[in-house]
């Protein structure tokens, strides 16, 4: 089977290609990771398989499955250890070729010449050490101490920078490695010193020198196969490389990659076809079908490539290639990321801007691989058939056709034997089930609850996060703003900026009395109570903030009077002079909110009733609603979060500002109107100059605040100059300078506000 096709109805073509496409929960509104879900489980696949870390997908979890080590260390020291019959313990080799000075093994080397001669007493514990003095390894020292001087010249750049070459001394080194193979009698040795010396003329990128010691010194070596052979190809490679000779590189690198795991992972990197006709000649190089498929294999990893041509062409080839299965989830990993919960990915726009997902082609991808999928399981011919026919019912959710999906996977459900496989397709019916709900129903609500008590719900751990971003989209189409903000925040999430329509169903989902397990999920706390109380006092709150005190009361004594004294206490009514946020301040007064509103309606009572104290009364008004703003030291009482940061957008002139925690804003107390309204009704009303001068005082800061918060201002909370106030915002420092010089009140006060001074000196 050359080409495999099989035909979609018109019909289901348009729902794929129409059907919106994909994505753990974010941090916030500039986290702009991707989001996405995914239910493969790497143990589908083998990962002990020798490509699975380059093909299957599964990098991250593969390199905690696998953590990385230094392979060619390990190779190298394993072929030290066989070449020398296995009598030294391998980890005395390791201490000799990697870590002993130099001068040590040339000390080493100086016995072996003497007649009475002994192994050094700081190598004599060193049992490959003394194998090689017992033996009279001589060549096997002399290299060593060759390779010992050769490792400062071919040192890897640490991080950016690339380290200067000593390039005169590596030349040297040539010289003396071509003297040494001459010398030498070892095959094996002479393959040793061909590639010191090629390195050592890559690493000068001297590339027609690696090629020229390439053709000298190769074919005067005749050793047994070692892996010292493919590092050679991996240098000469590169040389090719960098003379633009990419044919005959790429096919090198394939060689290297598919027989030496030392060099794997660079040869993978390295591996470069820049047009079509390099690739007709580079698989025209190849010996046998294995190496085109592993060239074809090659090209598939790559993130731009079609793979679904690549998987027919290597199926043509070696219809039981193991890297097929590798590529084929790692396709579905990718469509996943593409398709999976696009409808309702909440940070689909980010995936698309920042990480250009899904992929313009994603619809016709997932169309071509269902078509490679569905002839191979026709065939039948495949190893681990089982997988290929998991994925064709993967691949129809990811398709957007839920109903064809479930049908597909039930109906293998029960003939599949691996236990791996056998949940990974009831994991896939879940997820089927799940993206396939269209309405809040009843029977929606008890399989979430149902799925809830899986273990499969919390083995996967995407299951969470793609059943809440699902249902938050379901209750936000039918209009249940509550519930659909509780399946993307936590109800402390409200304080931020309280939303009453939000806060007003979630109250009367608190009070439903048969309420569904799903929704008791919602609003219930560990203790058995609900949220209902924590939302009043957001409800009040917000009114509070905007001084509609007679609504924050009433909404306030709603909540329960138990509860009352649950949240912020403070005494607003004290008046300070200078501003101070968060100043530890001693005070035995403490009110709750439902009390300082009382206290507030009471004053606003006597204020109208009793002319003689009516000053008073409006002054210890606006101190109050003054001390709850944002620039008071009560402002926990009309808010929950104050940010020094929110200076900054100030001049946008509003009162909701970006926050790096809630997704809606952080609304603000700014607005100084109200606390100024009282504060000069106090002026006008007060009968003696000390009372006037206090509310003239209050009312030129609230004057000052409002300029403040205007597009106008160019005022900064971290800086200690005076801003520019124009006259129309200063009419009450003009009053207290002008009239109200005399009291004892601006004599205290001239000392503490340095502003007032700066303005006093005016006149």
């Amino acid at each position: 089977m050359r080409k495999l096709t099989i035909y979609l109805s018109i019909p289901f073509i348009l729902i794929l290609l129409l059907a919106p496409a994909k994505i753990s929960k974010g941090c916030g509104p500039y986290d702009y990771g991707f989001y996405g879900y995914s239910f493969l489980n790497p143990k589908i696949i083998n990962l002990e398989a020798k490509y699975v870390s380059y093909f299957a997908g599964f990098e991250e979890i593969f390199k905690q499955i696998k953590p990385k080590t230094d392979v060619q260390q390990r190779d190298n020291l394993a072929e030290w250890h066989e070449r020398f019959c296995k009598l030294s313990k391998p980890q005395d080799i390791y201490q000799l070729v990697y870590k002993t000075p130099i001068r040590q093994v040339q000390v080493l080397r100086t016995n072996m010449n003497r007649k009475e001669g002994v192994v050094p007493p700081f190598l004599a514990k060193n049992t490959f050490a003394t194998q090689l003095f017992k033996g009279g390894c001589k060549e096997a020292v002399d290299y060593l101490i060759y390779a010992k001087k050769c490792e400062p010249h071919v040192i890897n750049s640490s991080g950016w920078k690339t380290p200067e070459r000593d390039t005169i001394s590596m030349e040297y080194l040539i010289n003396d490695g071509l003297r040494a193979f001459k010398k030498t009698k070892s095959h094996y040795f002479k393959l040793r010193y061909a590639y010191q010396m090629i390195r050592l003329a890559h690493y000068k990128k001297n590339y027609g020198q690696v090629l020229e010691l390439y053709e000298y010194l190769l074919p005067k070596t005749d050793n047994d196969p070692s892996i010292l052979e493919y590092w050679i190809e991996g240098h000469r490679a590169g040389a090719l490389q960098k003379q633009g000779r990419y044919v005959e590189s790429s096919y090198l690198y394939a060689k290297i990659f598919d027989k030496c795991p030392s060099k794997r992972t660079s040869a993978y990197r390295s591996f470069k076809i820049r047009t079509d006709a390099e690739w007709i000649e580079t698989l025209k190089l190849c010996q046998d079908d294995h190496e085109r498929a592993t060239l074809y294999a090659l090209r598939a990893s790559n993130p731009y490539s079609k793979v679904v041509p690549e998987m027919e062409e290597i199926y043509f080839l070696d219809k039981n290639n193991e890297n097929l299965e590798l590529l084929l989830v790692r396709e579905i990993r990718r469509l996943e990321k593409d398709l999976l919960g696009l409808e309702f990915n909440k940070k689909k726009y980010n995936n698309q801007r920042y990480h250009n997902i899904p992929r313009k082609a994603a619809g016709q991808r997932v169309i071509d691989l269902q078509n490679l999928v569905r002839g191979i399981v026709r065939e039948g011919k495949i190893q681990n058939l089982d997988l290929w026919r998991i994925a064709d019912g993967y691949l129809e959710l990811l398709a957007g056709d839920y109903y064809a999906a479930k049908k597909t996977l039930k109906r293998i459900q029960g003939t599949i034997e691996e236990e791996v496989l056998k949940e990974q397709i009831d994991a896939m019916i879940m997820v089927a089930t799940l993206d396939g709900f269209e309405t809040a129903d009843e029977e929606m609500e008890q399989t979430v609850v149902d799925y809830r008590k899986n273990p499969l719900y919390r083995k996967y751990p995407d299951f969470e996060k793609f059943t809440n971003d699902k249902l938050r989209h379901i209750y936000q189409s039918q209009g249940f703003a509550g519930k659909a903000f509780l399946y993307d925040h936590e109800v402390k999430d409200l304080k931020y900026n309280p939303e009453i329509a939000v806060i007003d169903e979630l109250i009367d989902l608190c009070k439903k009395e048969d309420r569904t397990k799903l929704e008791d999920a919602l609003v219930k706390k560990e203790d058995g109570t609900t949220i209902e109380s924590d939302l009043w006092d957001m409800e009040g709150t917000y009114y509070l903030s905007q001084y509609k005190l007679e609504k924050a009361l009433e909404t306030f004594r709603k909540m329960a009077r138990g509860d009352r004294d649950n949240y912020a206490h403070a005494n607003p009514f004290r008046d300070m002079i200078n501003d101070c946020i968060n100043c530890r301040i001693v005070d035995t007064a403490s009110y709750n909110k439902v009390e300082i509103l009382e206290k507030l309606v009471e004053l606003e009572y006597k204020a109208k009733a009793d002319e003689e104290r009516g000053a008073a009364y409006y002054y210890e008004i606006g101190t109050a609603l003054y001390n709850i703003s944002y620039f008071g030291h009560a402002w926990k009482v009309a808010d929950y979060f104050r940010s020094g940061s929110s200076w900054n957008y100030l001049k946008t002139g509003e009162d909701v500002f970006a926050t790096s925690s809630s997704d809606n804003g952080n609304r603000e107390t700014l607005n100084c109107a109200m606390p100024l309204y009282y504060f000069d009704k106090a002026y006008r009303l007060a009968r003696s100059n000390e009372l006037a001068a206090r509310a003239a005082f209050m009312a030129a800061k609230c004057e000052q605040n409002l300029f403040y918060t205007t597009k106008g201002s160019d005022y900064s909370l971290y800086t200690n100059n005076i801003p520019y106030v124009p006259d129309d915002y200063r009419r009450y420092f003009g009053v207290l300078v002008s009239d109200l010089q005399d009291t004892e009140f601006f004599e205290e006060v001239i000392e503490e506000c340095l502003y007032l001074q700066r303005y006093a000196e005016r006149f």
